[in-house]
């Protein structure tokens, strides 16, 4: 094999990664996942403005949509990718902060006197996830694009 040969090969594997990891971007972030992925994240954190037994009972249907959500993932993405550590972590890391800024706000929302201090700090923490995770996907897909060829 020639170094030309071997080069265009990595060539065409790296473009190949590009327009792999372009589809498992435009799949899994896509504009409906996102808003319901946003609106799973707001009623969960609105249920706790909910008297006792419908705050705990409206997270039933939130985790049948999270169930149906995994399972279309399971059925119809096209190109699936492994979980690294690195993935795992940057997750928790970003779980973290979104229950750390809800909890300071729906704190912040209660001594201002708002009367459901969880279901707005829920809709700040939801709109600003939804333009934090559009402007960095928008900005970090790979020069391979959507699925080009």
């Amino acid at each position: 094999m020639e170094p030309e040969e071997a080069r265009a090969a990595l060539d065409q594997v790296r473009l190949r990664q590009d327009q792999s990891h372009a589809e498992y971007l435009g799949y899994g972030f896509s504009r409906g996942r996102l808003l319901l992925s946003a609106l799973i994240v707001f009623v969960s954190f609105a249920s706790f403005d909910l008297p006792n037994p419908w705050g705990g009972a409206v997270l039933f249907p939130v985790a049948a949509v999270l169930a149906w959500q995994l399972a279309l993932y399971v059925r119809r993405a096209r190109v699936r990718m492994a979980l690294t550590g690195r993935a795992a972590m940057l997750s928790v890391c970003a779980g973290a902060a979104l229950v750390g800024l809800f909890k300071v706000l729906s704190d912040a929302a209660d001594a201002g006197g708002v009367p459901v201090p969880h279901t707005v700090a829920g809709a700040v923490v939801c709109a600003l996830g939804l333009l934090v995770v559009r402007r960095t996907v928008a900005g970090g897909a790979p020069p391979g694009g959507r699925g080009e060829t």
